[in-house]
């Protein structure tokens, strides 16, 4: 029964469903259903603009700056390997889950409370890493998909891209709701991409598998039982939302992309 490929197909597709659910059904405010489906689509959907970035970045940009990666991951240099992981990876997926949940979600009137936005961004992530686990279903040999290395293969992304979109989420509300400082609204809206962007590609580079899932999910866990904790204190979903202007995204991006410019760099003079 476990090895038959209909039940690895829904041991691959449900969990992100399942667990989108679950944080939904966390906030005492439920958002609107066909929002958050819309979301999880949105969030499926990267995978268009992705693979054309991706081809723009290894078949032109990595060759323009001397890199080589006709190679496997095993073979590339620290250079390369930082500007897989740094930017070709973290930038490129955590950029466009950013630019979704700035453009469109933000913009939703029943995105009006704090913990909206993590939901939302929770609900992007899990899109994108149920897309990214459909190939699993076509190259996967039923016989080995419940070794440990085919589960960490399946779930262990799955938990990470929750966590990007939850933190992303978290520092997006400080922006949007907390904070009334213009100097670190500014500063709430640069970290809600910097630190998942650092935080992808730091665990991608290092490849520390077996540990930051774990933590990953506690740190989920933690985040959502704060806003839900929050939420009970007060009587009233609905709170005064600030602007997000475009000249910050734009700067947030620019600022987001000089740090990983910084880190792609020094891994390639220190090689």
């Amino acid at each position: 029964m476990f090895r038959d490929p209909s039940f690895i197909y829904l041991a691959t597709i449900l969990p992100p469903i399942l667990l989108g659910i679950a944080v939904w059904k966390s906030d005492r405010f439920p958002e609107p259903g066909k929002f958050l489906i819309s979301s999880f689509l949105l969030g499926i959907s990267i995978y268009l603009p992705l693979d054309f970035l991706i081809m723009i970045t290894e078949d032109h940009l990595a060759r323009f700056i001397g890199l080589n990666l006709d190679g496997d991951n095993t073979s590339y240099r620290g250079g390369e390997r930082a500007f897989m992981h740094f930017f070709r990876a973290a930038f490129l997926e955590e950029g466009i889950k950013f630019a979704l949940l700035i453009f469109i979600c933000v913009r939703l009137s029943d995105l009006n409370e704090p913990m909206d936005a993590i939901v939302y961004g929770a609900a992007i992530g899990l899109g994108y890493a149920a897309m990214e686990n459909i190939p699993y279903l076509n190259t996967g040999d039923p016989q080995t998909a419940w070794t440990m290395t085919a589960v960490k293969a399946r779930y262990y992304p799955l938990m990470m891209h929750l966590g990007f979109g939850v933190i992303m989420g978290w520092l997006l509300s400080q922006n949007l709701f907390e904070e009334r400082n213009n100097f670190k609204r500014k500063l709430m809206l640069i970290l809600s991409l910097l630190i998942p962007v650092l935080f992808h590609g730091t665990y991608n580079y290092l490849g520390a598998y077996d540990v930051w899932p774990i933590l990953t999910t506690l740190m989920v866990i933690g985040i959502i039982y704060y806003y839900r904790r929050d939420q009970l204190k007060k009587i009233t979903e609905s709170v005064d939302k600030a602007r997000v202007e475009n000249l910050d995204v734009l700067y947030t991006y620019l600022i987001t992309l000089f740090f990983v410019s910084v880190v792609v760099l020094s891994a390639i003079f220190v090689n």
